[in-house]
């Protein structure tokens, strides 16, 4: 009877022992993620400009739900859902293609709304330091379209809106043969500040007065040896300061940058042309955001109603992994624009910066109370 009693017990004391051992790790666990969570964060807000917006946040969030699924017996949501997304993206081949360059896609149909998903939120390529601080740069195209600020007609509103270029060296692939990396698309000459003098004229040709400052912000940067991104929005605030100082009444503040993301979603074939797509980004950090935003989601509804779908959407940004402010703190008309990413041409660029002076130019005759020429 003893040995019959000794072989039931046996598998008892196994299991309990293997409860205790597997709960004690797993206090462990979430004990030693208590204690370092503070200097994760600290780590995250230091580098919050090197993190794909939002990534650090996501990331640490489905750590938690796998510590704590366990205890709860339920699987954790944010890992199903990567797992989803993953499943999606590798089950459609053409994905690939797009993302290697290979193919493109300039007829996407799908219209993003406000609380959708169908287009991802912006992002900036982040150049290796060492490759930007050091690295040779490499020979690009000029584009063929001439970009060159044309005579303004009569400007009914003088000196409204200030363009600016915070990643003052976002280039474009077409224009770089020798680059395939979308994080290498950097460039000193050939980059988004061409944009500048274009839109300048836009928004004149339309009775509103605008200054275009080509102040190289990312060369100013390497002089002095400072990281990219960790620096780059400190560098153009002392821009936008000092401009605003001595033209008063620059009251609408346009940074404008290029996105990351690839042909397949900042592409739109509309009426026979090819636009790039814009987006508009929103630090929600500061106390006036919200006028901020309202601006921005006025500017992508009506660009929406024009050519539906030219806008893909107004995102606020705030939290751990995003710079939370972008200097929009600087004025309640303060917008982001992304204007196309990293595939498109200065053409397809041209026909949507037309759309947006078109469309802001409106908004600003209208607060002058004044009507367009």
């Amino acid at each position: 009877m003893k040995k019959t009693k000794m072989i039931l017990l046996e598998p008892v004391l196994s299991k309990t022992v293997h409860s205790i051992v597997r709960t004690t790790l797993l206090l462990l666990s979430l004990t030693l993620t208590a204690i370092s969570m503070p200097y994760v964060l600290n780590w995250s807000d230091h580098y919050a400009d090197h993190w794909q917006n939002g990534l650090s946040e996501k990331w640490m969030k489905t750590f938690v739900q796998m510590e704590t699924s366990s205890l709860a017996g339920e699987g954790p949501t944010e890992l199903n859902q990567l797992y989803e997304d993953f499943t999606l993206a590798v089950s459609d081949p053409s994905r690939w293609l797009i993302t290697e360059g290979i193919l493109s896609n300039d007829s996407t149909v799908y219209a993003q709304s406000s609380h959708g998903s169908a287009f991802p939120e912006p992002f900036e390529s982040v150049p290796p330091t060492e490759w930007f601080l050091n690295g040779e740069e490499e020979d690009a195209l000029e584009p063929v379209t001439e970009l060159q600020e044309s005579p303004a007609a009569s400007v009914i509103v003088p000196n409204k809106v200030l363009l600016y270029f915070t990643h003052s060296r976002e280039s474009f692939l077409p224009y770089l043969p020798d680059t395939k990396d979308p994080n290498k698309a950097h460039h000193s000459k050939v980059n988004i500040t061409q944009m500048g003098p274009y839109l300048k004229s836009a928004f004149e040709k339309r009775g509103v007065g605008t200054v275009s400052d080509q102040t190289d912000i990312v060369g100013n940067l390497k002089d002095q040896g400072l990281d990219y991104y960790a620096h780059a929005y400190d560098e153009s605030r002392k821009v936008v300061q000092a401009v605003t100082a001595t033209t008063p009444g620059l009251t609408y503040l346009v940074d404008v940058h290029r996105d990351s993301a690839r042909r397949d979603i900042t592409a739109l074939e509309h009426e026979g042309k090819v636009y790039a797509r814009v987006a508009f980004v929103v630090g929600g950090e500061h106390a006036e955001s919200d006028k901020n935003l309202a601006l921005a989601k006025l500017v992508h509804n009506k660009m929406n109603e024009i050519i539906p779908g030219i806008s893909r959407d107004v995102y606020l940004k705030e939290g751990a992994g995003t710079n939370g402010k972008f200097n929009q703190d600087l004025s309640v008309n303060s917008l982001l624009l992304e204007l196309g990413g990293v595939d498109n041409t200065f053409e397809e660029m041209q026909l949507s910066a037309d759309l947006f002076a078109e469309v802001l130019s409106e908004i600003v005759l209208e607060a002058e109370a004044v009507s367009q020429p």
